[in-house]
């Protein structure tokens, strides 16, 4: 065996470990779209419903009509909205709809600022035993906060990762929808190890005494990043942790309208991970980012070197299981995620937004540590 095939080998062993990984992430994905959400015979619980809101005067009315709407008894879903210091009509519209909904309350943030701030704020004025969180531009149908009272009633979780959905026009729009497909693939797979990484804030739900009893957001000194540090206090305090991946629990938002947008959402999502302290996770996530420009690099040397003759057809054949190994199984995995979503995949579609990712990843990534975008007014 030359060095060269032996390049080509390793080039193939990386990515074929990673295609088991994915593969595994399918058939977890597989396993969790088919389980159903079981009955335990208990009467309905309260359940708080946490809107975080900043400027959000367009969006906050219809989520406030879905959270009305909800199947769940009305007198038991509290919903809060937790002001932060909005600049629009955020706060007029609330105190309206509120008189005629007893049950939703309006909080003012007082001192600091942020969704984390807001959120312990929201903690402490709750009375539901459990937490739902939800963000100011997300819409959901009319069983989701019964969806997540089932799946608490039934199962000991303390804290319960939910699925999102991003829905956008243009190109731009649909990049971040399909990123978001796989983000949700992925965060559902991670969790199937047993290393629950990936959240998403606009939808995820916890018991109000777990979230005390690890501190909340106490000492946290990162902006952003509300719903991974609250899985790593979860994790580190051995909290059990779940995964609903429920239609009727599912909550959608709407794409960033622009490029520039798009990129300063990413670079925050980019900058939390700096927070995040579980060396392994971030060591499989780099090494995930990495394997394609580490294939490419590969493949230039061995066009440089390899020679008809010196193993050719055999190092060649290894490159090119080594592409399919990585690509292929992303592919599937997106596939799978839209088809449980309701839509019809595109392989073309999937396979440009993977190429898009690929190039802007790592420049996000890097980025990252040295810009602090600015979010609705502010640094974070």
């Amino acid at each position: 065996m030359t060095i060269w095939t032996a390049l080509a080998f390793l080039a193939f062993a990386l990515a074929l470990a990673q295609a088991l990984r994915m593969d595994g992430w399918r058939k977890a994905f597989e396993r969790s779209g088919r389980a159903p959400v079981g009955h335990d015979g208990g009467p309905p619980q309260l359940i708080t419903v946490l809107v975080a809101a900043r400027d959000a005067g367009i969006t906050i009315t219809p989520l406030l009509q879905d959270l009305y709407a909800q199947d769940h008894p009305r007198e038991l879903v509290q919903v809060v909205v937790v002001d932060d210091h909005s600049t629009d009509e955020t706060a007029r519209i609330v105190e309206r709809m509120a008189l005629h909904w007893p049950q939703l309350q309006l909080v003012r943030l007082g001192a600091g600022q942020g969704k984390k701030a807001a959120i312990m704020a929201g903690v402490k004025v709750a009375t539901g035993a459990i937490v739902l969180l939800t963000d100011a531009d997300a819409r959901c149908g009319p069983g989701r906060v019964g969806r997540v009272d089932q799946a608490f009633r039934t199962g000991r979780w303390d804290l319960l990762l939910l699925p999102v959905r991003t829905c956008g026009e243009g190109l731009v729009g649909a990049l971040q929808e399909e990123e978001q497909v796989a983000l949700l693939g992925a965060a559902l797979g991670l969790w199937d190890e047993g290393r629950p990484l990936i959240a998403n804030g606009a939808n995820l739900a916890f018991r109000k005494t777990a979230f005390e009893a690890v501190g909340g957001y106490t000492g946290d000194r990162w902006a952003s990043g509300d719903d991974v540090f609250l899985v790593q206090r979860m994790r580190k305090d051995q909290r059990p942790i779940g995964f609903l991946l429920d239609k009727e629990a599912l909550v959608t938002v709407e794409a960033e309208s622009d490029l520039g947008s798009a990129v300063r959402q990413r670079l925050r999502w980019a900058g939390k991970m700096r927070g995040v302290r579980d060396g392994g996770g971030k060591l499989f996530a780099g090494l995930g980012l990495a394997l394609p420009w580490i294939l490419l690099v590969i493949s230039i040397v061995l066009a440089a070197e390899v020679r008809v003759g010196q193993g050719w057809f055999f190092t060649w054949a290894l490159m090119a299981a080594a592409w399919c190994a990585w690509l292929i199984p992303v592919l599937g995995l997106t596939a799978d995620v839209k088809r449980w979503l309701g839509d019809r995949p595109s392989s073309f579609r999937s396979f440009l937004a993977l190429l898009a990712f690929t190039l802007y990843a790592p420049l996000i990534a890097i980025a990252s540590l040295f810009v602090r975008p600015k979010w609705k007014g502010r640094r974070v």
